[in-house]
């Protein structure tokens, strides 16, 4: 099997490309998969499901979800499902290559040692291959469970990551040029994030693009004031005067 969180749920297998159609085995598939490898407890799986109000039979409901998940699951070629019951619990069995998310995290931590080492083209390729995982927000934006809330919130926080890293990289072998779009996306999703603004403001400056560099800086200030009531940081206070005074930054 093969999992995708990093987007909408989706599970491959011999049959194909498949989703949960209903919520609650949604529900279901996003906390096993945000806690895989772990058994948990059908005390906890209720909660996940129906918050504080389960119903009188929650147990027998879930029972039935889980049924329906293993239908969702099947396609292993020994016939085995990977979603197993215990005393306890359920725990989805999930292989070193079976998630996105983990292929997603190795691939980066090769990229960023790639960087350390000063191998800034092959880091480049790798860091672009890792961000390209990424499909949409990590569950698809799920909002139905605290387990995947958390989970999704630190590959989020990391994706972000390497993208500043893959911006940061792809000027150091002088691609300015080529990710300006990439840049003015990036800033306009994340507006408070003043690393891509900065990226985007040295690779404008280098395609002599001066005046959009310049406007840039004023639409980040804009956003920090209106949004937080703070100027500009340092780093991008001092960029902004560099290309005030026609200097070519050297800060990235």
């Amino acid at each position: 099997m093969y999992y995708e969180i990093l987007g909408q749920i989706r599970v491959s297998g011999r049959p194909g490309v498949s989703a949960p159609r209903a919520r609650k085995v949604e529900t279901l598939l996003a906390v096993l998969l945000a806690k895989n490898n772990q058994v948990v407890t059908t005390e906890h799986l209720i909660g996940a499901i129906w918050g504080d109000s389960p119903p009188a039979r929650a147990s027998a409901a879930l029972y039935v979800y889980v049924s329906q998940l293993r239908k969702l699951l099947r396609g292993t070629e020994d016939g085995e499902s990977p979603l197993v019951t215990s005393p306890h619990g359920y725990t989805l069995h999930v292989d070193a290559d079976e998630l996105d998310a983990d292929r997603f995290t190795r691939t980066y931590q090769h990229g960023r040692a790639l960087y350390r080492d000063r191998r800034y083209g092959q880091a480049a390729t790798v860091l672009r291959e890792a961000s390209d995982l990424w499909r949409g927000p990590a569950f698809g934006g799920f909002v139905d469970s605290a387990d995947v809330q958390t989970y999704a919130a630190l590959l989020d926080e990391s994706h972000l990551e390497c993208l500043e890293l893959l911006m940061e990289t792809e000027l150091l072998v002088g691609r300015h040029r080529e990710i300006v779009g990439q840049l003015s996306a990036l800033a306009k999703e994340h507006t408070l994030r003043e690393t891509f603004y900065e990226y985007l403001m040295t690779a404008l400056l280098r395609s002599n693009r001066r005046a959009e560099a310049l406007e840039t800086f004023a639409s980040a200030r804009q956003h920090l004031v209106r949004q937080l009531g703070i100027e500009p940081g340092v780093s991008l206070r001092r960029l902004h005067h560099s290309i005030l005074v026609n200097e070519m930054s050297d800060a990235v």
